[in-house]
């Protein structure tokens, strides 16, 4: 499917409420609770999709400038993605090449160098080893820089495969995401300082909350939920990726309107799945949220991460608060309602080991997820 303009996607959420609807898939899904629980199960994801697709490293403006920096672990990994001075985004395992001490702190940062805190080994934007301190003592070693990862970069994002060697073929998995991301003009966004991170349970658990939008009215209706039409969502299914509109209250007013006039941070809200673990909630002309899920080191347990960008730069106080602001409401709304009923469920699942969780027809972007898991991962098949 190619990605379709964001004003096809307001029309249609607008004859999606009118029809008292979603988007819906052929049937029901039933999924063996083992898949939340499974141990091997885990392995397997973490070994065949973590390890072998292409994740999100950071964003492009998260390392605008040579020397710029984001460092980050995910399934045992422990990344450093650095902007060159040629201007090419490079990922690369964020460890020292001499003792296997981390380079760098997680976060951003910036320095024409990477430096060992340990031995002060250092490195180039490139990752070329260009620091020994005391050589001529060392002796002989065969060591020339870090551990280079696959990396891409397309749509205002970075992307890397955690296994060095690994075939990349950024366009190829992306496919028609890469138009929809290229709306989003994320490469227009300016990152906030302060992030979030936030405990929940499987990974995975966590992820169909963020494919979801039956949940919104209910769960959330104390807050978000009070600005947008609960199970009305459209969902764009990109390959394993998934853009899922939503339907914002003001949009039934604007009917009658042609669509090209329409307020469209107004009418709509937009979340933009990328496989496995990203969430990118935003639009142009709205603030933007990017949250990252982190396998944990059992199955039943992950870690969110949430990055908060503002579409003007951030200069003033005023402009501090209001994403400050923003920051603990989603905060909030996401630890205290999503993450605590995903821990719930996974505290429960025990008694029903031997049942099935089901995903409604009106629950596409979740089924979707599972597939692309069972395809990747070789796991049990959903029924």
């Amino acid at each position: 499917m190619v990605a379709t303009p964001l004003t096809d996607v307001a029309a249609r959420l607008s004859d999606l409420v009118e029809h008292e609807t979603g988007d819906l898939a052929d049937e029901v899904m039933r999924l063996p609770v083992s898949t939340y629980r499974d141990g091997d199960q885990y392995r397997r994801e973490i070994t065949g999709i973590f390890h072998r697709v292409p994740l999100v490293a950071c964003l492009s403006v998260d390392i605008p400038n040579p020397g710029d920096h984001s460092a980050w672990s995910v399934a045992e990994r422990p990344i450093v993605t650095v902007r060159g001075d040629d201007g090419v985004a490079r990922s690369f395992l964020n460890i020292c090449r001499h003792r296997g001490a981390l380079l760098t702190c997680e976060g951003f940062g910036h320095g024409r160098r990477l430096s060992c805190p340990y031995h002060a080994w250092s490195y180039d934007t490139e990752g070329k080893l260009v620091g020994v301190p005391g050589r001529e003592q060392f002796g002989a070693f065969d060591i020339s820089g870090l551990i280079e990862l696959p990396t891409a970069e397309r749509s205002g994002v970075v992307f890397s495969v955690l296994t060095p060697d690994a075939p990349i073929d950024i366009d190829e998995w992306l496919g028609d995401m890469a138009g929809a991301l290229a709306y989003l003009e994320l490469d227009r966004l300016h990152r906030y300082e302060v992030t979030t991170t936030l405990q929940s349970g499987n990974w995975k658990s966590t992820a169909d909350g963020y494919l979801d939008g039956y949940h919104v009215g209910f769960l959330h209706r104390d807050n978000i939920g009070q600005r947008t039409w609960s199970n009305r969502n459209s969902y764009d299914l990109y390959g394993p990726h998934v853009r899922l509109g939503f339907a914002n209250r003001p949009i039934v007013g604007m009917r009658g309107e042609p669509v090209e006039t329409w307020d469209l941070t107004a009418a709509m809200s937009l979340v933009h799945y990328l496989f496995p673990n990203i969430s990118i909630s935003g639009q142009p002309g709205r603030r933007t949220m990017m949250s990252r899920i982190l396998p944990g080191p059992t199955v039943g347990e992950s870690t969110v991460v949430q990055y908060h960008y503002s579409r003007v730069p951030i200069e003033t106080t005023a402009q501090r608060a209001e994403l400050e602001a923003a920051r603990k409401l989603y905060a909030a709304v996401t630890g205290d309602e999503d993450f605590a009923t995903v821990i719930g469920m996974n505290q429960a699942f025990p008694a029903i080991a031997d049942d099935v969780v089901l995903f409604g027809r009106n629950e596409l972007g979740n089924q979707n997820l599972h597939r692309w898991v069972e395809q990747l991962a070789g796991v049990p098949a959903a029924g």
